[in-house]
């Protein structure tokens, strides 16, 4: 086998210099021996020029392109081959483009665009905006009279600015789904994406009217985008609802990846390529955009630079905030350089804004049809992607205003707490596996609530051989209690038949434990205020927070940090008392109608506290 040649003749005729140098690698063939046969047959050439001296005997030889051991007085010597040719001129390559780029940023101070049919030059007036707020549930009076491309708020944190992305991500269709929305709030969700999105990133921007009844979203809509091709617009023929409409526009979707906004959102500058980029990298993974609030008043843009919590879970299927759980700083720590605003695990999802593969979502199952107009469709979806194999992050990086209105304008095609508690009891049923039976100790009155045919959600579930429920606490949210980790739950109660009672501000951190009057008989637990949860580490919570006496006698509700201390407390079960490592109790003070700690009391009947359901 030949490795190597490296021939080097230097010849000098006065002053001329020829020098002939060759540096060959082979690695094995015929090619490579006829190869060196030429390389050599040059160096016996020059040597002849030089005075008529002969080439030295050869060992090897090409023979009916074979390489042989030669014998000089067998072997003939070979023809006498041509010269080689001259060299390759030398190519300089061209370099590549950069595999990796910034994110896109908008260009800003762009002419004003407006709505055609608004005359500006008109006096404000103040009456029309306020009757045009209580019906739009936002300010359409301000929006109509504000820029469709106006300059977007850059809140992101400095270090997005340093990060760079795959410059080859799939392209997107950002699907506004809409019914009845306010043409100028509409109109700048669109304009915005196009402005603040690099045009290769998006296939289009799919308008799907869910069968507005408005005016303003037929010929003037259209008339608005007639300039834009990527502009599409899907009418449906009936109205099916927010879930369902959805799901009819990612079937008219183009794009490798569908992105859910909804009609009232402004994208920020650099937002599109951090929400691609862990799809191109995993097409299992689901991405969520940081939100930010736009006044429904005002329309003033505000928000955080980075995030600084995730999406958890209560028991009653809701969506909450949580702060980042340690393991999850541990590690961005470990994975980023800039950890402020690394992706971020998150167990669901708020509302509806993400990007997702187009094909993942169809082998995933879509959304269930079976859901109505709004409700509960993101937790289900929260729980299908982790249990079935997917991951779901929030981009910090990736910042997109929302305007939060304080109510609906639109009507729920039916009683709206019907049809939400519909979609919840199809989630649970679907998705709580030997968990439901403590779903229904919560919710006793959805038992009896038909959820309508889950046939097909059942199949899909097989299917796809999704984990169970309890695994998705353990491993994605350990920080909501299965009922196998307490040792009590239902209504804590004293003996005169006075319970702890959130009255529902246990929804916010700092609010106190008051005192309330028990339910009795069947379905006593349906007002989930009194429901009260002891975990077996020692956590007394309600349904959303963590007890705390750090801050006087009162017990007020704070997430809850499972570092013990003043959130740490001790069941007797002998005596039915709750108390700290401190030596106090917990105590009903009837007087003022709530819940503190207090010095323990032998025999003080306010500091005796039975569970509706004990698990000891």
């Amino acid at each position: 086998m030949v490795e190597k040649s490296n021939i080097h003749l230097d010849v000098h005729f006065g002053d001329v210099d020829h020098n002939h140098e060759r540096f060959l690698e082979y690695k094995s063939g015929n090619d490579a021996i006829n190869q060196r046969a030429i390389e050599r047959r040059a160096q016996d050439d020059m040597l002849e020029h030089l005075g008529g001296l002969h080439p030295p005997n050869r060992d090897i030889a090409v023979v009916n392109s074979e390489q042989v051991e030669r014998d000089p007085e067998v072997v003939k010597e070979p023809e006498r081959l041509p010269p080689p040719p001259p060299p390759d001129p030398v190519v300089r390559e061209v370099p590549e483009e950069p595999e990796f780029v910034h994110a896109f940023v908008g260009e800003t101070k762009q002419t004003p665009k407006y709505l055609d049919f608004v005359d500006l030059n008109q006096p404000w007036d103040k009456e029309q905006e306020e009757e045009l707020k209580k019906k739009w549930k936002m300010n359409k009076y301000l929006s109509d009279r504000t820029p469709l491309n106006r300059d977007t708020h850059d809140g992101r944190h400095e270090t997005c600015s340093e990060r760079l992305y795959q410059k080859d991500l799939p392209d997107a269709s950002i699907v506004l789904v809409f019914y009845n929305e306010a043409l100028s709030v509409l109109l700048r969700t669109a304009f915005t994406v196009l402005k603040e999105s690099d045009p290769r990133l998006i296939n289009e921007i799919l308008l799907y009217d869910d069968c507005s009844t408005n005016d303003e979203l037929k010929a003037p809509l259209e008339r608005h985008i007639a300039d834009y091709p990527k502009i599409r617009i899907v009418r449906a023929t009936e109205r099916g609802g927010l879930v369902r409409a959805r799901l009819f526009a990612s079937r008219a979707a183009r794009g490798q990846v569908l992105l859910f906004l909804d009609a009232h959102c402004e994208p920020t500058p650099g937002w599109l390529e951090p929400l691609l980029e862990p799809i191109a990298k995993d097409r299992t993974a689901v991405t969520m955009p940081s939100l930010d609030d736009i006044n429904w008043q005002t329309l003033e843009y505000s928000g955080a630079d980075t995030i600084w919590v995730i999406g958890g879970v209560n028991w009653l299927i809701n969506m909450l905030w949580a702060p980042i759980p340690k393991r999850e700083v541990e590690r961005r720590q470990h994975d980023d350089p800039y950890p402020v605003t690394a992706n971020l695990r998150t167990a669901t999802m708020a509302g509806g804004l993400f990007a997702m593969d187009r094909q993942y979502f169809k082998d995933l199952g879509e959304y269930d049809q079976g859901m109505g107009v709004w409700g509960g469709e993101n937790m289900e979806l929260s729980f299908r992607i982790w249990m079935c194999g997917g991951s779901m992050l929030f981009i910090p990086c990736s910042k997109v205003g929302h305007i939060f209105r304080p109510a609906h304008p639109y009507d729920f095609m039916g009683n709206n707490a019907d049809v939400v508690a519909k979609n919840y009891i199809r989630t649970a049923r679907v998705w709580f596996d030997e968990e439901l039976d403590f779903y229904f100790k919560i919710r006793p009155h959805f038992e009896t609530i038909d959820a309508g045919d889950l046939t097909d959600r059942y199949e899909l579930r097989k299917r796809l051989n999704c984990k169970s429920y309890a695994w998705f606490i353990r491993n994605v949210y350990p920080e909501l209690p299965l009922e196998r980790d307490l040792i009590g739950s239902g209504q804590l109660r004293t003996a005169d038949g006075r319970c702890m009672d959130t009255r529902g501000k246990d929804l916010a951190q700092g609010n106190i434990l008051h005192l309330g009057t028990c339910h009795t008989g069947e379905g006593r637990n349906s007002n989930s205020n009194r429901f009260m949860m002891f975990t077996k580490d020692g956590r007394l919570m309600g349904l959303n927070f963590c007890l705390d006496s750090g801050y006087g006698e009162e017990l007020k509700f704070y997430n809850c940090h499972n570092q013990g201390g003043a959130q740490h407390f001790n069941y007797d079960i002998a005596t039915s008392k709750i108390t700290q490592n401190n030596g106090r109790c917990v105590t009903a003070d009837v007087e003022k109608n709530k819940v503190i700690t207090a010095p323990c009391k032998e025999g003080d009947p306010y500091q005796v506290w039975e569970f509706d359901y004990k698990y000891f």
